[in-house]
């Protein structure tokens, strides 16, 4: 195992053109977790260590670089996690403007037992105020940003799409809201979820100018868990 990082393996492909008007910004990329990704062979290498590289997100979510800084693993995993972070999928980077953009995120892939063959990339710093940065980003949502993100997810996600970050933090802040209000009623609504983010996303379809949260989400899971 090497306890220094190794050379820097920068793999390049080419960009496509074109950014989204996604209007609810800024925000840095979000991997999308559920989303599909190249699994390695472990063999008879030693699950231990780990890669740190820094990813070029393109304007659709898609990685178009990989560049290793460090990586602590046995030697020969090397090619595999790059493709692992190669194939990693994003809700990519808004800028102020309300556009995706390129931009670079620092990951890392940690090699244990529990993830055998299947690493997930985290970020390698992650951000102490992520959360309420993104609660205060939802709640600047329109429902045609809502609508945006939430197809990005469920594309890549399937039906996991639910427990990506975004629709994850504002079913968290509507729990939290009842909460406040005496109401305990976790376990309904985390059932009830999936089914209220798909039709919050009918909804904004049919009225994009509407606030998704204030005036779509609370309705649509209020009506999902009675009062």
């Amino acid at each position: 195992m090497f306890s220094a990082a190794r050379a820097v393996i920068s793999i390049s492909l080419v960009c496509l053109p074109g950014a989204v008007l996604a209007q609810a910004g800024p925000s840095e990329p979000q991997i999308i977790a559920a989303a599909p990704m190249t699994k390695i062979n472990v063999g008879t290498r030693k699950l231990a260590g780990q890669m740190v590289a820094n990813l070029r997100v393109d304007a659709e979510g898609k990685v178009r670089d990989v560049a290793v800084v460090e990586d602590t693993t046995e030697r020969g995993f090397d090619s595999q996690l790059v493709k692992v972070l190669q194939s990693a999928r994003f809700r990519p980077a808004i800028d102020a403007n309300g556009r995706t953009i390129e931009s670079t995120i620092e990951m890392k892939l940690e090699l244990r037992a529990s993830t055998a063959g299947a690493p997930k990339p985290v970020a390698s710093k992650p951000d102490p105020q992520l959360t309420d940065k993104e609660k205060a980003r939802i709640r600047r949502m329109k429902c045609s940003d809502f609508a945006w993100e939430w197809k990005l997810i469920r594309d890549q996600a399937g039906d996991a799409a639910a427990t990506e970050f975004m629709p994850r933090i504002a079913i968290t802040m509507y729990i939290a809201a009842r909460n406040e209000a005496g109401e305990y009623v976790d376990t309904k609504v985390w059932k009830a979820s999936a089914k209220a983010l798909k039709q919050s996303a009918e909804r904004c379809g049919e009225n994009p100018a509407a606030p998704f949260w204030d005036g779509v989400l609370k309705s649509v899971l209020d009506e999902a868990v009675a009062k």
